[in-house]
């Protein structure tokens, strides 16, 4: 939780509302409010964050100082090390890093992990108590992996190929390899929309301006490793921009994107201002992106242009999309963006749900409309007044 929050407000150095915050944290990263407090404590004891002022037990502003990558994740690692963690909760925790890298077979793990054959139970059953380990029975024994593992499950490997048979399996997937963000319809890709269902398959969904919610389905494994762990947040952020882009492209209608490509090239591009051609419906069509401060918007006249919040995250992250868009495809032209940017995101309150969240519902929580959520956002930047 900690890392999530901490790469929610990297470089917005001052926290204005912190209270405010704690509404976005509820809402975007699942953060539960009895929790919010230990986070930041968390934070400011890993000096990520600092200046924090408090009204009693209340945290009502601080600033931020949070590194990228790497280096945010290891002094996230040296303050956990600080608080001096128990044997067991040590040998949690990498136990579930080394399943994050792949399945084990269970009677290997004390050997392959290290950790004490007395805890090993406790550990596994914990693990699963959280959702953090899941096992599978096989003939030879049980196979223990974690949901961090990527997106391969191999229990749900085994039973989509039982089902579909391996060539149909191959055939649906070499598809969404040669079209990443592929918008899966459940009659034209039933083992696709199978394998979504099960959580084999990376699928953000979008709302659609139907307001259903539409599955896009990305196999991002020939990017960069670090893209599934240090980086995860570039790699989600990138698949919410892949996802949009598919979504206006494929369900904009007469307007719909027609060079997604271009598009994203200019929202990257410092010479353009990272910015795309104002338009009537701009605050609409990009909100899933504002929820997740990837764009902001500026006033033009009556109407707003989204704007890319230039940090290295989100410049990482569209030139990400962009990388998985150009696999399947050719590099086109990088001229004549504006027309498709007012087609971008053609849906209303768009709410971007991760992969692991596309299995199944959310849990219940606060959940704000567009209208309800921007002031928020201005607000807990400081922009504007509440």
């Amino acid at each position: 939780m900690a890392a999530s929050l901490a790469a929610t407000i990297r470089g917005q150095d001052v926290i204005q509302d912190a209270q405010l915050l704690k509404v976005v944290a509820a809402d975007q990263i699942d953060i539960d409010h009895f929790a919010y407090n230990d986070v930041i404590e968390v934070l400011e004891g890993a000096e990520l964050v600092h200046s924090v002022i408090r009204d009693g037990k209340k945290i009502t502003s601080f600033q931020e100082s949070i590194p990228f990558h790497q280096d945010l994740y290891s002094r996230l690692g040296a303050a956990w090390r600080e608080r001096k963690p128990t044997q067991f909760e040590d040998e949690f925790v990498t136990t579930v890093h080394h399943l994050a890298s792949g399945p084990i077979p269970g009677d290997e793990l004390v050997k392959r992990v290290g950790i004490d054959k007395g805890s090993c139970r406790d550990i596994i059953d914990l693990g699963k108590r959280c959702e953090l380990i899941k096992s599978i029975d096989t003939k030879n024994g049980s196979i223990l992996y974690s949901p961090f593992m990527g997106f391969e499950h191999p229990d749900v490997l085994v039973e989509v190929v039982a089902k579909y048979g391996s060539e149909r399996l191959q055939e649906e997937l070499d598809q969404v390899r040669c079209y990443q963000g592929l918008p899966v319809n459940e009659k034209k890709h039933p083992v696709l929309a199978d394998a979504i269902t099960r959580g084999f398959i990376s699928a953000p969904s979008v709302q659609r301006p139907d307001k259903a919610a539409q599955s896009f389905a990305c196999l991002p494994y020939t990017i960069n490793r670090d893209f599934l762990t240090v980086k995860k947040t570039v790699l989600d952020k990138a698949l919410a921009v892949l996802a949009c882009v598919r979504c206006g492209q494929h369900f904009g209608g007469a307007t719909g994107i027609t060079a997604p490509i271009r598009l994203l090239t200019k929202l990257c591009d410092k010479s353009s201002g990272y910015s795309i051609g104002a338009h009537s419906s701009a605050r609409r069509q990009y909100q899933l992106l504002f929820r997740m401060q990837v764009v902001d918007f500026e006033p033009s006249g009556d109407w707003a242009r989204p704007r890319l919040i230039a940090t290295d995250d989100n410049l990482a992250a569209v030139r990400l999309a962009i990388e998985l868009l150009t696999y399947g495809e050719p590099m086109i032209d990088r001229v004549g963006v504006e027309g498709t940017a007012r087609a971008y995101l053609d849906q209303d309150s768009a709410r971007y749900l991760n992969p692991l969240a596309t299995v199944q519902e959310r849990r219940n929580r606060i959940l704000l409309t567009g209208e309800q959520f921007e002031p928020l956002m201005h607000a807990l930047m400081g922009r504007v007044a509440l």
